[in-house]
């Protein structure tokens, strides 16, 4: 399944800043926290990472017309969102490194990186519609 919050904050902290995309993460991190199992504040805790390291890597990696540029840093940063829940999660559990990998960090990569392209335009053009 597609993280769709993530790419939310991504596209806020591209074309709005840090402030907006700290907001945008703290607002997903308790939507996703509240209807989440397991230790409250740790999605939160990852989007508010993950939106600092993108402003991080949008000057290191991110060119505004490339395409390639752009799923760059999804896939950086939606592998560091799913790296920090790991590490966060393995701290008050038992959480085994195969099925992380196999079952929660290979499909929500693929599938994120699929949908970017298509949900950034979509956003893209509804932001236009409301800022225009």
């Amino acid at each position: 399944m597609p993280n769709f919050m993530i790419l939310f904050i991504i596209f806020v902290s591209l074309s709005l800043g840090i402030r907006y995309s700290i907001f945008t993460a703290v607002i997903a991190g308790v939507v996703k926290d509240s209807f989440g199992v397991g230790v409250f504040g740790i999605h939160s805790f990852s989007f508010i990472v993950c939106a600092y390291l993108t402003i991080l890597f949008k000057k290191y990696v991110y060119h505004v017309t490339s395409f390639s540029s752009r799923l760059l840093l999804v896939f950086i940063i939606v592998v560091s969102n799913v790296v920090i829940q790991f590490f966060l999660k393995f701290m008050f559990g038992s959480v085994s490194v195969r099925d992380a990998l196999r079952h929660v960090l290979l499909p929500e990569v693929v599938m994120t990186l699929i949908v970017a392209n298509f949900t950034f335009e979509r956003l893209k053009a509804c932001a236009s519609r409301l800022f225009a």
